[in-house]
């Protein structure tokens, strides 16, 4: 079974992904990841050859990131937030 196969999409978007020419969704990336049977953030990190990997640094990733990107982990993570304090305060009968 193939990459695009697995990931529910076709061998030319994996391509274009590949190139550059896509930005995939966090969905996509999920899947891509899985398929792969990786963690999500190896598919950010640069492949230098060494045989030596290191731990990497979130902010080595995040600052690779599309600003597309970044902005989507911002309002996502904002959206998460503003829905666990919801959740809190209704539990606490604040509302």
């Amino acid at each position: 079974m193939t990459l695009a196969e697995l990931c529910d999409t076709s061998g030319n978007y994996i391509g274009q992904i590949e190139m550059g020419r896509r930005i995939p969704s966090f969905e996509k990336i999920e899947k891509i990841a899985n398929a792969l049977q990786i963690d999500t953030y190896r598919l950010f990190m640069q492949d230098t050859g060494k045989t030596e990997e290191k731990e990497p640094k979130t902010s080595d990733f995040l600052g690779k990131l599309p600003y597309s990107v970044k902005n989507e982990i911002t309002t996502r993570l904002l959206s998460s937030i503003h829905r666990c304090i919801d959740e809190s305060l209704k539990a606490k009968n604040y509302f």
